[in-house]
């Protein structure tokens, strides 16, 4: 990984690439112990996985490697005393271990819930930039009612007690654990991939007052849908990351049901960091009416 973090809470990560890593890192551990133990004769500097939690040992940093400087899970660290416990449950399942995986609705345990309403409460304090990058990345405009629900169903499906729940993701959450998205009126910014694949369609769209944005004109109870929620890393130990879309539409040969049918599918790519440099950007404007919307919904 080319991430790392120091404790168990939702912190600002320390990058490989920033040019001054070392004394950031030396700064941060100070003069504690915990980490850099030394185990079978081998002196390792640690930290935790910015996304399971589990200690890891910096590589490339003390010791030249034949490759670029990152970080490794360590399951020989049993813990880091007061900071984290390893823990093989949360290993299996994460992204730097598992390379190449679909993200999971399972929830976690029980005696993990209250460290995740810190993530809540970030997911709260910061739903206006949620909304945005949603918004931006997938190309569309979502109308007051659409993000009150949002909002709701977060909350009433609990997702941020997800297993796979972190900080990089909670937009992304907001959309994965939701039913859908009605495409009738949907505003759906020109250019973007949506757009491509209703012109692909043969849909009907109009501009609408926005000259950037256009809407869909015919219902037949067409559905925008998030089906898949998947990552890989790389040689260069970087996170990728996929949202795969699905647009659905009624199965009329199904009689006295409503299921549908799949009609077309596309994939977004995502910036696992973008939302946490959005919370740290401190010269963003806040929209409070969105704020406001949270507060209605997620209550403390």
């Amino acid at each position: 990984m080319r991430q790392i973090k120091f404790t168990t809470a939702y912190e600002q990560i320390l990058s490989f690439d920033d040019k001054d890593f070392k004394i950031k890192y030396e700064e941060r551990i100070g003069n504690n112990p915990g980490y850099t133990q030394t185990i079978n004769g081998v002196r390792k500097h640690l930290a935790l996985c910015p996304l399971c939690n589990n200690p890891v040992t910096i590589l490339g940093i003390y010791k030249k490697i034949n490759e670029t400087p990152h970080a490794r899970h360590d399951a020989t660290i049993s813990e880091i005393p007061n900071v984290t416990v390893f823990d093989k449950y949360k290993l299996e399942r994460c992204p730097y271990y598992k390379r190449n995986a679909d993200y999971v609705k399972e929830y976690v345990p029980e005696t993990e819930e209250p460290q995740r309403r810190e993530l809540y409460r970030i997911a709260k304090e910061n739903y206006d930039k949620a909304i945005y990058l949603l918004q931006k990345q997938i190309g569309i405009h979502m109308s007051k009612q659409m993000i009150e629900k949002l909002a709701e169903n977060y909350v009433m499906e609990r997702a941020y007690n997800y297993i796979d729940a972190t900080i990089y993701n909670i937009p992304w959450y907001l959309i994965y654990c939701f039913p859908g998205f009605l495409l009738y009126r949907l505003l759906i910014k020109k250019g973007c991939k949506l757009y491509k694949c209703l012109k692909h369609l043969g849909f009907s769209l109009e501009n609408s007052k926005n000259k950037e944005y256009v809407f869909v004109k015919d219902n037949n109870g067409y559905l925008l849908k998030v089906t898949n929620y998947r990552y890989s890393v790389n040689k260069e130990e970087k996170i990728n990351e996929w949202v795969d879309f699905s647009i659905v539409a009624p199965d009329n040969s199904v009689e006295n049901t409503l299921l549908y049918k799949p009609v077309d599918r596309f994939s977004i790519q995502t910036d696992s960091y973008y939302f946490n440099n959005l919370i740290n950007f401190t010269k963003w404007n806040k929209r409070q009416e969105l704020l406001d919307i949270a507060d209605k919904y997620m209550k403390p």
